[in-house]
């Protein structure tokens, strides 16, 4: 009987230790943000006129439709500085999550493509190893006029970014398609 009570015992406590020590879940510290706002602001390099265009969805993806998503409109054959700006609007004040882009630019990578070779991007600012980052670039339009689409994607790449990598390696943080007009 004695015996018994023994191993119940220390069965008892190798389960107390076990529930008693169990670890709590690790935070990410690149853990990714919200981003209910990205800002594509354009100058026009000839005259120095800028432009807005925006996409804003409060709520996040998979939720309520966007409350704004521009169309970019650029005018054919122009040269245009683009600075983009993500933001978290979901709180108050908004977060600027460009300025966490930035700081951790070894780890993130922003993809600029348009369909329909509408437009040319080219001098993306570079994070601290001299590797694209992309919040800042260069846009040339087409020399005649049409119509598609141009895609903003974020990727999250912690430790594995590269020269030359393909817009499919990496965790993506951020995919939306602008419509785009060239006039």
């Amino acid at each position: 009987m004695r015996k018994k009570n023994l191993y119940f015992n220390l069965a008892f406590l190798l389960m107390l230790s076990m529930v008693g020590c169990k670890k709590d879940p690790a935070v990410d510290p690149n853990e990714s943000e919200l981003i209910t706002t990205v800002r594509v602001k354009l100058t026009e390099k000839s005259s120095g006129t800028q432009s807005l265009f925006e996409f804003k969805d409060l709520d996040g993806f998979g939720g309520a439709a966007p409350s704004k998503f521009d169309e970019i409109v650029l005018t054919k054959g122009k040269v245009y500085d683009c600075t983009l700006q993500l933001l978290n609007e979901s709180k108050t004040p908004a977060d600027d999550i460009t300025l966490e882009v930035a700081t951790e630019g070894v780890d993130h990578q922003i993809y600029l493509s348009a369909s329909n070779a509408l437009v040319v991007v080219t001098n993306l600012n570079t994070d601290a190893k001299g590797l694209p980052l992309g919040i800042t670039s260069t846009w040339t339009a087409a020399a005649s006029a049409g119509t598609g689409t141009f895609n903003v994607t974020l990727k999250h790449k912690p430790g594995v970014k590269a020269a030359g990598d393909l817009v499919s390696k990496g965790d993506t943080d951020l995919a939306i398609d602008f419509k785009l007009s060239v006039k």
